[in-house]
């Protein structure tokens, strides 16, 4: 099985510009982060010889953007179709109340479903847009029926199907 390995950052200045937080990173923790984000399985030797530095600060450089939240976490990614996930199904979701209360147990409803693997809080005609794998369309229907469906404070719901992948991105360029 053909594994590939990424790592996800994020920036935590949420009221501030672009220009602003990448103040922060010197062209050194931009270069690290554009290799990381492809291969995170990478050696320290191997950045350490990409970058023209020695072992010990690019250690040093990992550890402080991990510590001051530009590296979140790192993961493998699955090919979903391998593991037998061959659709992919967004759902545009329309709640009946918008309350903090509401909106939070709607939330924590869609962490305890295995087939959502992301769920947005949304602007505009719909509450939330949430990206569902399934093994098919037996598959989504059963998610339907006897779980999704039964969520309370559920007004509405359309769902709309991928017929192909034309483009998957997951790093940014920095």
């Amino acid at each position: 099985m053909q594994q590939k390995y990424i790592i996800f950052t994020v920036i935590n200045k949420v009221n501030c510009r672009k220009s602003d937080y990448m103040k922060q990173l010197d062209e050194i923790d931009r270069k690290l982060l554009n290799i990381l984000q492809v291969n995170s399985r990478i050696t320290i030797r191997e950045l350490s010889e990409k970058l023209h530095l020695s072992t010990t600060p690019i250690h040093e450089r990992i550890k402080k953007l991990e510590k001051s939240g530009y590296i979140r976490q790192y993961l493998t990614l699955l090919d979903s179709k391998m593991l037998g996930k061959k659709l992919i199904v967004y759902i545009s979701v329309s709640l009946n109340t918008h309350t903090k209360e509401a909106v939070d147990e709607f939330e924590k409803e869609m962490e305890k479903l295995d087939e959502i693997m992301e769920c947005y809080y949304i602007s505009g005609n719909s509450d939330f847009l949430l990206k569902v794998h399934c093994n098919d369309m037996d598959d989504y229907h059963n998610f339907i029926t006897y779980k999704f469906s039964i969520i309370k404070n559920i007004t509405q719901f359309y769902s709309s199907f991928v017929m192909a992948e034309t483009k998957i991105k997951r790093h940014f360029t920095l």
